[in-house]
């Protein structure tokens, strides 16, 4: 129990964190902000946040399924954007500002937003891993 909530909370977390950036980012596409350094800057640091959130959630079903959270569609599609905010965080630990940052944080929100969409009601329980023509995948073919 104590693991769903805590679960949910780190979900609602990092993608709020990560809706809050990619407005950050669309905004210094379409509006030169070089002169607000620090509103770029705290775009980077919310990556990073959601970062630790995606990373306390996927240890999180680690831990509560007892095996690498990869079973399902959701805990896949929330790998992948974990995936993107490391690529999005090496960026950032390197001083460079490139467009990439544009592409990764876009990326992450609509993966993990479709992954918590009420269109996989089903698929955020976690569960072992099934044959290959009875998973979730095939819906996405």
């Amino acid at each position: 129990m104590i693991f769903s909530i805590l679960e949910h909370i780190l979900t609602h977390i990092s993608f709020s964190v990560v809706s809050i950036v990619l407005t950050i980012y669309f905004l210094t596409l379409l509006v030169n902000l070089d002169e607000i350094i620090g509103f770029f800057d705290s775009s980077d640091k919310g990556i990073v946040i959601t970062f630790f959130g995606i990373t306390g959630l996927l240890f999180t079903r680690w831990i509560y399924s007892g095996h690498f959270p990869l079973s399902n569609l959701y805990e896949s599609l929330i790998f992948l954007s974990w995936a993107f905010s490391i690529i999005h965080m090496v960026s950032y630990f390197n001083k460079k500002k490139n467009h990439l940052n544009a592409i990764t944080a876009p990326s992450a929100i609509f993966i993990q937003g479709f992954a918590t969409s009420g269109l996989l009601n089903n698929m955020p329980q976690s569960a072992i891993l099934v044959p290959a023509l009875q998973s979730q995948w095939l819906m996405m073919h």
